[in-house]
């Protein structure tokens, strides 16, 4: 039945249909009329998230025609548009639509100046093709902003805005190729650098209670990358303070309670166990993790948890470590994941005690570095065999720093393992001093 009331509210939306512009909507059906519109745009922002922009429109139309000044159906609209590349046109004309219908609108002449800005500093051809100046179009649009400044002179945003504009226009933003404007490039990297520092003061006190304010809001997916971020200052303010304990608490959090395939917090959480020595934590991190991957990678994580417990808790090893070995080799599938292979088989090995097949895995290893310049890889090597040194109670263990920085000295030694170890560090990059520092660090370490 057609009431009187439900007769306006249709011939609004008549009226609305008019002062709107047809391109932006596909469709001219309409939703049931409902007049919240706070209802309508959190309607509209869900479709416009699922990727159905059609119903979207529709929706937004519906809005405008309860309120034509509703500045967020005019966004909705603007992003919708912005998901289609060449669409910055259709942008500004529909706010200068929008203002032509509302002509006094503060937020909408401050959006239709924004979308001025960006087409004058990012795209000079569609800015020439607006027509709106034969001068400078920096100094067009803060004229702009100027009398919207007079207009609201306490404005914080439009006193930025203007700032930044005469910064723009002091660096000839406008007028030179942007590749070769030294000025802009620093202006940029500089943004940049204070964007990423800006939680740099913080203690961990704040970032940990900036945190919880956080989680203890709605959920809502656009928050997660803050969530994220906040999370990596908190743990980074946490280790700063040497609160190791704290900052792997924080990063299980993060992993059981937000997203626990993130490669970051996984690195975190890997670091923090190893430090704290919470061998049972990592062990049981990366039997879930193996379970749910079962890949070479994952083995190897699964392996050394166990290995590094057994040689820091000086126990003997697990069956777990032999199945794992024999994944491990069945799944390699490049030299790479092959000598990664070898190596924890000297690993398990050593653990073990067998130091004969340990000897003759490491001269095996030698000769098949020979020729190779990686120092990371034979490092690698020479830490196993200052360890084996030392295991077989060698009191000269370091003697491998030696060999490996004189590598002539020793090519006439009748022990086969100095012999090849020597013929090894041949070939072995010394460009970079940090790596004979690290494997002396290393190398102290046992």
């Amino acid at each position: 039945m057609i009431t009187r009331k439900n007769f306006l509210k249709v011939s609004s939306l008549g009226l609305a249909s008019v002062l709107i512009p047809n391109f932006l909507f596909s469709k001219s059906l309409l939703y049931p009329f409902v007049d919240d519109v706070t209802t309508l745009l959190k309607q509209a922002r869900r479709y416009r998230r699922q990727g159905r922009f059609a119903k979207a429109k529709t929706i937004y139309q519906q809005i405008l025609s309860i309120d034509n000044s509703e500045l967020r159906a005019y966004n909705g609209i603007r992003k919708i548009l912005l998901k289609e590349k060449h669409k910055e046109l259709e942008v500004i004309q529909l706010y200068q639509q929008a203002l032509s219908n509302v002509p006094n609108n503060f937020r909408l002449k401050r959006s239709l100046y924004g979308e001025y800005l960006r087409a004058s500093i990012g795209n000079q051809k569609l800015f020439r093709q607006l027509n709106l100046t034969s001068g400078r179009p920096l100094s067009f649009v803060k004229q702009k902003f100027d009398d919207l400044l007079l207009e609201h002179p306490n404005n914080k945003n439009i006193q930025n805005q203007v700032a930044k504009i005469d910064q723009y226009i002091a660096m000839n933003v406008d007028t030179m190729y942007a590749h070769k404007n030294k000025a802009l490039k620093q202006f940029r990297k500089n943004n940049k650098k204070a964007h990423k520092n800006r939680f740099a003061t913080l203690t961990s006190v704040e970032t940990t209670q900036k945190l919880a304010d956080l989680n203890a809001l709605p959920v809502n997916p656009d928050r997660q990358q803050h969530i994220r971020e906040m999370s990596q200052v908190n743990i980074k303010a946490l280790r700063a303070d040497k609160d190791y304990t704290a900052a792997l608490t924080a990063t299980e959090d993060y992993l059981t309670g937000v997203n626990s395939s993130d490669a970051y917090f996984i690195k975190q959480f890997r670091d923090l166990s190893k430090q704290l020595n919470q061998y049972d934590k990592l062990i049981n991190f990366e039997t879930q993790n193996h379970a749910a991957k079962n890949t070479f990678w994952s083995a190897i994580a699964l392996f050394d948890a166990y290995q590094r417990k057994a040689e820091k808790m000086n126990q003997q090893p697990t069956a777990n470590m032999d199945t794992l070995l024999q994944f491990i080799k069945s799944n390699y599938n490049n030299p790479m994941q092959r000598f990664e292979a070898a190596t924890r088989k000297i690993k398990l090995s050593l653990l073990k005690n067998e130091l004969n097949v340990v000897r003759e895995l490491l001269i095996e290893q030698c000769k098949e570095k020979m020729l190779v310049s990686d120092s990371h890889s034979i490092d690698r090597i020479n830490i196993l065999i200052a360890k084996y040194w030392k295991k077989s109670g060698e009191s000269d263990y370091k003697k491998i720093l030696s060999i490996c920085s004189l590598p002539n000295d020793y090519l006439q030694s009748t022990d086969e393992l100095i012999s090849n170890a020597s013929l090894m560090n041949m070939n072995r990059a010394k460009n970079k001093a940090v790596h004979i520092d690290q494997l002396q660090y290393r190398i102290s370490k046992l």
